[in-house]
């Protein structure tokens, strides 16, 4: 069997991953789900129901009022008070990056809403290597806080062995 070239192998692979744009869904999905934004949180009514329905976290599960009027349901572990979601905000808002690092990310945080919106793909590779350890680290229980942080240096040490 003859030997095959580099791009003749490369030719037979069926799925291309684009890491940056896996890094964006994760950055989105992070940021929704901490700063509780809507429509980008991953924590929402329909998750608490399936929590219920797989019987698992049950300290998550939604709970009837008393009266049967309404449905309570528990701040999760990793939900931030106001003053934390602030504190977390203005950590990005005021960071000083280094020239051609990432766009004025600066620009995109929105204080007075506690949200970040309308950031590029590249930001979000740089939060996510740099930025988002920060903050996570002083607001976030530990057994989260270390989740998020090693999933950012996993992303890190992927994209220096990709690179």
């Amino acid at each position: 069997m003859p030997s095959m070239g580099q791009s003749q192998l490369h030719n037979l692979l069926r799925h291309n991953l684009d890491v940056m744009h896996i890094e964006k869904n994760i950055v989105d999905s992070i940021l929704g789900t901490l700063l509780d934004i809507s429509g980008k949180t991953k924590d929402h009514r329909k998750a608490r129901y399936d929590l219920k329905a797989m019987g698992i976290k049950k300290n998550l599960h939604p709970k009837d009022t008393e009266d049967s009027k309404g449905t309570n349901f528990a701040k999760a572990f990793f939900s931030m008070t106001n003053g934390e979601k602030s504190f977390f905000c203005g950590v990005l808002k005021t960071a000083k990056l280094p020239d051609g690092s990432a766009s004025n990310i600066s620009r995109c945080v929105h204080l007075d809403e506690r949200k970040l919106s309308n950031y590029k793909t590249h930001d979000d590779n740089f939060m996510l290597h740099y930025l988002l350890p920060i903050p996570i680290k002083s607001i976030l229980p530990d057994h989260v806080a270390i989740l998020l942080i090693r999933l950012s240096s996993f992303f890190h040490h992927l994209r220096n062995w990709i690179a």
